[in-house]
Parts: C-alpha cells; structure tokens; sequence
C-alpha cells in the first residue's frame, strides 16, 4: 500500500492502455495491471474514469466504478494482494477507442496538475492515513450513485477518488488535503443538487 510516483497522473489512462491487450479494457485487467502495486494508482485510475469525457458519461459506469472502488478499497487496507470482484463487474469492459479520447482531451491539464505536485507534508500521507482516507474514499464511492442523475456532477467524488490517490502516489500532503475539501464539496453538492424523490423511485419507494 506504499505510495509511488513511477506512474505519473498524465500516464495512467495511457498505462492501461498500452500494457493491456486487446481492443477492449476490462475491470480485471486494470486491477491487474496495478492491484498488488499500490492503493494510489487504481484509485487514481478509478477516479478518473467517472471524471474524463468521454467515459464518466457512459450510462451505469459511475455506479459500477462505485462498488469496484468500494471492494478495492476494503480488501487493500486488510492487505488483500489480488483485489477480488464479482465476474459481472470484473468482466465489464470500456473500449480502448474511448479510452484513448479520454487521455488525448485529460492529458494536458493532467500534466499540468502533475507539474503541481511534489512531496509536500508528508506526515499526512503516512499509514494511518490510508486508513482515514478509506473511509473517505468508500462514503464517496457511495455517493456516485445518485450523483448520476445530476448531469456532470459525478465528476466531484470523482475528482476527490482522484485527489486521494494522487496523494499516496507523490505523498504529497497538499493534494490530501484538498483531497478532503472535494469530498466535503461532493457531499454538499450531493444533498443539493440530487433529486431525492427520482431517486427513491428507483428503488421502489
């Protein structure tokens, strides 16, 4: 669960592409490819997929994102070295065509925010850490499933999922921090801007 900056923010969408065969990129493959590395960059990844056009605007993926973002992060703080998910998440699959867009439009202002990032009060990056940070991540995982129904607004948690990661991979205790002011930004935005009542019709209520 050691951070590390040998995957920069600008090259995580190109990594997955790249390293992973096939037309098609599944859920699998990207625990995969980064699972036993680090709790930074697949959750980084993660949260970049609900965050970047054109994938954060695929109907369902933010709610799938969501419990693969909950099931990583539970077993990766009791030290699970193969992140297991059920075959119907594992096996769901984003075509490299989008991912490909998704890295040309995200990867200049990726490497801008990259160019930002330095190892900065460290103390808030150390162990505990990851698991205060957790619990975080988890709450905002959970919130991506009614943000969907707010056009764009996913983007908030995901931004924060992103900010998190980012964090450990570069230790960097300024990006935590802010990392905390998204999560309160997406929880506020989530009681706002949600329509509750759609929401519970969902459901049945």
């Amino acid at each position: 669960m050691t951070a590390s900056r040998d995957n920069p923010l600008e090259n995580v969408l190109e990594r997955a592409i790249n390293e992973i065969d096939g037309d098609n990129v599944t859920f699998g493959d990207i625990l995969d490819l980064f699972g036993e590395r680090s709790f930074g960059p697949v959750i980084v990844l993660l949260g970049l997929l609900v965050t970047v056009p054109p994938i954060g605007a695929v109907p369902g993926l933010p709610m799938i994102v969501g419990l693969v973002i909950i099931l990583f992060t539970v077993q990766i703080v009791f030290g699970a070295k193969r992140i297991w998910v059920p075959g119907f998440i594992e096996h769901r699959s984003i075509s490299k065509e989008k991912l490909k867009a998704a890295d040309e439009k995200a990867k200049p202002w990726l490497k801008r925010i990259d160019g930002l990032v330095s190892e900065r009060i460290t103390m808030l990056t150390g162990r505990w850490s990851i698991y205060v940070s957790a619990i975080i991540v988890i709450f905002l995982a959970l919130l991506m499933v009614p943000l969907e129904l707010v056009p764009f607004a996913v983007a908030a948690p995901g931004w924060a999922v992103t900010l998190f990661g980012l964090a450990f991979m570069a230790r960097d205790g300024v990006l935590m921090l802010l990392g905390y002011l998204m999560a309160a930004i997406a929880a506020a935005l989530t009681v706002a801007l949600v329509p509750w009542g759609q929401f519970a019709g969902l459901f049945g209520g």
